[in-house]
């Protein structure tokens, strides 16, 4: 038991911080005014119960947790933590520092690629485990985004990088144009 909790913690101390979300300063500010009503809404769902109005109460309770959802998307943060030794890739999400479900974690990756969604238009960011088995992990509107991430996540593993964005035109990017 101690050697696992021992490898565990060593595991960890090789696991290498590639990638923080930056979120624009406005959607801070709008977060802020959503947590602010949401608060005077609680103190009003409260004063229902209280009173005795149980359905208006169970309506402002929903409310508030559809408030806070639109609240917490604006204000989330990812991280993605990597180990090349071991190709592992971890996926945390947080809110204020507080951890959103359990990480992702992707083990023994074979190689990342930017895929071009064409029936969405968007990009999507794909860890490839073998040549046949992959995850989607991320989508983003915008090419650069994408390929920001990507490649990230391929310098923290030292796995290759597929560009996949144009249709049966796939090669593999080298990383050094990219920076």
């Amino acid at each position: 038991m101690a050697f696992f909790i021992f490898d565990k913690m060593e595991n960890n101390q090789k696991d290498k911080l590639v990638y923080i979300s930056k979120r624009p300063f406005w959607h801070y500010l709008i977060a802020t005014v959503f947590y602010f009503v949401i608060v005077l809404m609680v103190l009003k769902m409260y004063e229902l119960f209280y009173l005795g109005d149980v359905l208006n109460g169970l309506k402002f309770g929903l409310a508030i947790l559809v408030m806070f959802v639109c609240a917490a998307g604006l204000t989330f943060v990812k991280k993605v933590y990597t180990n090349s030794d071991l190709k592992i890739v971890k996926f945390n999400f947080t809110l204020f520092r507080i951890q959103l479900g359990k990480d992702d974690v992707f083990n023994d990756v074979k190689y990342i690629s930017v895929y071009k969604n064409y029936s969405d238009r968007d990009y999507e960011i794909k860890i490839w485990l073998s040549d046949t088995k992959n995850k989607k992990v991320s989508v983003h509107l915008d090419v650069a985004s994408a390929f920001n991430l990507a490649n990230s996540i391929a310098d923290g593993l030292e796995v290759d990088l597929l560009d996949a964005t144009e249709k049966g035109n796939f090669k593999w990017v080298d990383k050094d144009n990219l920076k």
